[in-house]
């Protein structure tokens, strides 16, 4: 009974998983005053987007992504969402950005900067 007690005294701890929240502002509609925010999330197994059309969040595996050391890109039938890490001489910090590729058109659409912040994913 004693070894019992002790034991439910003694803190467990629970470590999460990092991943990271990523929200993106297109960069033609950086200075206006109703820009819309893109959400993404992307942890150790998927990546996420929030459909506005949908009004939720959708996953794509990991396993469907292009990762590379810098970029990952997540491909759709339309479109792809390309990610990269960029780093400029004189600035501490990296900045990422995200381009929108068209397959149809064959051209990039959009350019989107981006802000990352590490989240604990459960």
């Amino acid at each position: 009974m004693r070894f019992f007690i002790l034991f439910l005294l003694i803190p467990t701890f629970i470590h999460a998983d990092q991943g990271v929240n990523i929200s993106c502002v297109n960069m033609k509609n950086l200075l206006d005053k109703d820009y819309i925010i893109y959400k993404y999330k992307f942890d150790v197994t998927t990546f996420q987007y929030f459909d506005h059309n949908k009004n939720l969040y959708v996953e794509v595996p990991n396993k469907d992504l292009i990762i590379k050391k810098d970029f990952f890109a997540a491909r759709f039938p339309e479109y792809e969402l390309g990610f990269q890490i960029n780093e400029f001489e004189g600035k501490k910090d990296p900045i990422m950005s995200m381009s929108k590729y068209d397959y149809i058109n064959d051209k990039f659409l959009d350019h989107y900067l981006c802000d990352v912040k590490v989240a604990e994913i459960n």
